[in-house]
């Protein structure tokens, strides 16, 4: 019984990987009568024989026709609702009158609703071919009959149009159904919209928690290099339709800490997003007098790419405390609470997209999204991630100069001469360096990490032993 059951399993696995898998097929060739009832046929007046097969080493085979009815049901089967029900059958020792009937029998009409009457004339081997276009989950039972004589029915080669849908652990009862509700080809088990049929999935990026953005806001210079001038933890949620193609993305922005005496706004770009891809944008902190220019989507003007201005100032939403200009970044100051915008995007109206067409996930490429502050609320002093380009609204005249040593011609963008950045990205939460205090002090490993260009070092922000200054961290 353990080899059986094992078998069994193995079984109900391959069907359950098998995706593709659309015919049930069956020759009775794989084991006795107890191995196929195992598998949820019932066989009841009939055996699995090895007497005078159809075909191969086995059919199955009644008892004799006399006045008894043989009946061979096979397990549930989920069906598509199109291809042909085959199979082949004969009367073994042909005398007399015999018939054989085929139903399909649904939990709602257990009796069945007949697709097959055959009177026998003779006991040569007859093919059948039956067109099915029923949808769900049914058994097909073959009933054979007749009165005197030895005649025994007899069926081979079973071939029916869908996947096994039987559970021979719960006692032979269809596998739970997965339906799909809303119709966009994605489970109900699989959709995190199921009566949705415009969205199905959310993407998140980070995979949990938020991922930091910290900036130094003194570019061209070096200033004291703290890099927490701004300091905003972010995390994305991209919800995808059934073809991956971006519906809506809401971007969290969490404003921690900013030691800048300074007034610095934030946004981000999309690379390879064209603006008129996005209907809308909502939830950006923007004041009229802030001096950007928006389109009727939300989207700054005048850009290459999709451009979303986050907020104008940093202190309209995190005011510091007792009215001095850092916030978040001086031991022993009063802590002030967070703050956080959220900025939601949407792609796709009821199934139609942006005028730009589409844009897949792999197309955005949220992992590559270009993120920037505007510092002194000068919109052209843009400051970017390392090597990231700058949009085009920001002012080249601040290249190459004090301590920068960007060079657009080989695509070097704010780094210093020995590759210092001025914006770092980090996956998850960082603990910034309080203010005036260089990050180099307070990250004993940030140095290696930038000289090797990233090889050595690439957790430099842990707290781990032997990496960090703890007394020069906020």
């Amino acid at each position: 019984m353990k080899y059986l059951l094992t078998t069994i399993s193995s079984f109900i696995l391959l069907l359950s990987a098998t995706t593709a898998f659309s015919q049930y097929e069956v020759d009775f060739n794989d084991g006795s009568t107890s191995y196929y009832e195992a598998l949820c046929w019932d066989i009841d007046e009939a055996s699995v024989s090895t007497s005078q097969p159809i075909e191969g080493n086995r059919s199955i085979r009644t008892s004799k026709l006399d006045d008894d009815i043989g009946i061979i049901i096979s397990p549930w089967v989920s069906l598509s609702g199109s291809g042909n029900l085959t199979f082949k059958h004969r009367i073994y020792n042909y005398n007399g009158s015999r018939n054989l009937k085929v139903y399909i029998i649904s939990e709602a009409n257990p009796s069945g609703e007949l697709l097959f009457d055959y009177d026998y004339s003779n006991g040569t081997t007859k093919t059948e071919s039956i067109a099915i276009t029923q949808s769900g989950v049914y058994k097909f039972k073959w009933r054979f009959s007749g009165s005197g004589g030895n005649s025994r029915g007899q069926l081979d080669l079973v071939s029916i149009p869908g996947t096994y849908a039987s559970d021979p652990s719960n006692d032979c009862d269809p596998i739970a159904a997965n339906p799909d509700t809303d119709g966009d080809g994605v489970p109900d088990t699989e959709d995190d919209y199921p009566t949705d049929q415009y969205r199905a999935y959310n993407n998140f990026y980070p995979a949990s928690g938020q991922s930091t953005l910290a900036f130094e806001d003194l570019w061209p210079s070096a200033g004291d290099y703290d890099l927490n001038d701004v300091v905003v933890g972010y995390s994305f949620k991209i919800v995808t339709n059934a073809s991956d193609n971006v519906v809506d993305m809401i971007g969290t922005f969490v404003l921690r800490a900013s030691g800048a005496g300074l007034h610095n706004g934030f946004g981000f770009q999309l690379p390879n997003v064209d603006p008129t891809s996005v209907i809308s944008t909502t939830g950006y902190q923007i004041l009229p007098s802030s001096g950007y220019t928006l389109g009727s989507n939300g989207l700054e003007t005048g850009q290459t790419f999709a451009t979303i201005i986050v907020f104008d100032d940093f202190f309209r939403f995190v005011v510091p405390a007792g009215g001095g200009t850092g916030v978040n970044t001086t031991a022993g100051q009063t802590p002030v609470p967070y703050d956080t915008i959220t900025v939601t995007m949407a792609f796709m109206n009821n199934g139609t997209p942006g005028a730009g067409g589409a844009v897949s996930i792999t197309t955005l490429n949220i992992s590559e999204f270009n993120p920037f502050i505007i510092a002194r609320m000068e919109r052209g002093r843009e400051i970017h991630l390392p090597d990231y380009e700058p949009t085009n609204k920001a002012d080249p005249q601040y290249f190459g100069i004090e301590d920068d040593d960007s060079n657009p011609s080989i695509d070097k963008y704010y780094k210093t001469a020995g590759n210092l950045p001025w914006a770092l990205n980090i996956y998850e939460e960082f603990d910034y360096p309080l203010e005036e205090v260089s990050v180099t002090s307070a990250y004993l490993k940030f140095g290696d990490w930038v000289q090797s260009n990233g090889a050595q070092f690439p957790n430099w922000y842990q707290n781990n032993p032997g990496y960090r200054n703890a007394s020069k961290i906020y």
